[in-house]
């Protein structure tokens, strides 16, 4: 089948052959689910009775009006940075691989506050982010060999405006929560920003960290395509679905529609460098956690294209990492307004 030009009828027909390929792999045993981390010894944490700086989960991201871009990355860069990363870690449950040589640029505004009984009546705190999402697949080990289990989006770098944001976002669940400032774009719509961070443009003994630009997205061209909007959220997936699909290997496409039409976790390597050695982690776990649409409010393709500039950083290595050009041209783009909840995760 040629996968570039996949319909919908086409995208559904394979993803229930994949459906009924993993129920079967399922029933033979050749699949299994893996085992998490459990400790039934955990202390209780300790706070003061209010959960800031690190909020009690579950977390609600309300009134998100998110920008989305798909760029064209180097898979081998993508494959290095997960073997460095999520499949650097002891006995791992999966091995993560990246599913195609395409990363999703994110740029949200949101209010986020927990979901938990006393943490929820504390209030909202703003954020903004920008980040990088790599679309993996967590290859299981089996009796017959690796076979492919679920995706993972793997978020290698995610800049954020907020401070308790990076403080819960990095204990909790091991997002590489960076802090960036940013220009916002006045309406989702038209969606050009720019992202500064403190930073080293060349490391030495005598360098000192300084504001510099990291990022900055703008308009490529006026030349308008044809306006294609949502007004549900599974409309939306189906859309983003067949998207990626014209991104990915021809072997995994069968395994890629069937998982692309379910909850895709978000994945990270969670850990707490050893105060008694600093070259060891005194916590180190592959976590994975759901990422729920709660409310779907309104959609739509990004109708220009829009030209992603990235400055060359020691500190900030993003083009070294996933194998981005200095300056390039998005592949596709949304923008969308939606609530989601971040779940609580499950630790390998």
């Amino acid at each position: 089948m040629n996968n570039k030009k996949l319909g919908r009828r086409d995208f559904f027909k394979i993803a229930g052959g994949a459906l009924g390929v993993s129920a079967l792999s399922y029933f033979f045993g050749s699949r299994n689910t893996a085992v998490p981390s459990l400790d039934n010894d955990l202390p209780d944490y300790v706070d003061d009775g209010a959960g800031l700086p690190v909020f009690r989960g579950p977390y609600l991201q309300k009134d998100v009006r998110l920008a989305a871009f798909l760029y064209p990355a180097d898979i081998k860069k993508l494959t290095t940075l997960c073997d460095q990363t999520l499949n650097a870690v002891a006995s791992p449950a999966y091995r993560y691989v990246p599913l195609m040589s395409r990363v999703v640029l994110v740029y949200a505004d949101m209010l986020v506050s927990s979901l938990d009984e006393r943490d929820a009546q504390i209030g909202s705190i703003p954020e903004t982010e920008v980040g990088f999402w790599v679309l993996t697949v967590a290859m299981q080990k089996t009796s017959v060999g690796e076979v492919p289990h679920h995706l993972a989006w793997f978020l290698p770098t995610l800049l954020v405006d907020e401070s308790n944001s990076i403080a819960t976002g990095r204990e909790v669940y091991g997002f590489n929560k960076q802090a960036g400032t940013f220009e916002k774009p006045q309406d989702i719509q038209s969606p050009r920003f720019t992202a500064d961070v403190l930073g080293i443009k060349q490391f030495a003994p005598t360098a000192i960290a300084q504001k510099e630009r990291l990022l900055e997205l703008s308009v490529s061209s006026n030349e308008e395509q044809p306006q294609i909007s949502w007004s549900d959220w599974p409309s939306t997936r189906d859309h983003f679905a067949e998207e990626i699909l014209k991104s990915i290997n021809p072997d995994q496409v069968s395994f890629a529609a069937q998982a692309l039409v379910n909850r895709i976790p978000l994945v990270f390597l969670k850990q707490v460098r050893s105060a008694s050695d600093f070259k060891k982690a005194s916590t180190q776990k592959i976590v994975e956690a759901p990422l729920q649409i709660k409310e779907f409010y309104s959609g739509s393709m990004l109708t220009q294209s829009y030209r992603l500039n990235i400055s060359a950083l020691d500190s900030h290595p993003l083009m070294k990492k996933l194998g981005l050009e200095s300056e390039q041209v998005n592949v596709m783009g949304a923008w969308l307004k939606v609530d989601f909840i971040l779940g609580q995760g499950t630790e390998y």
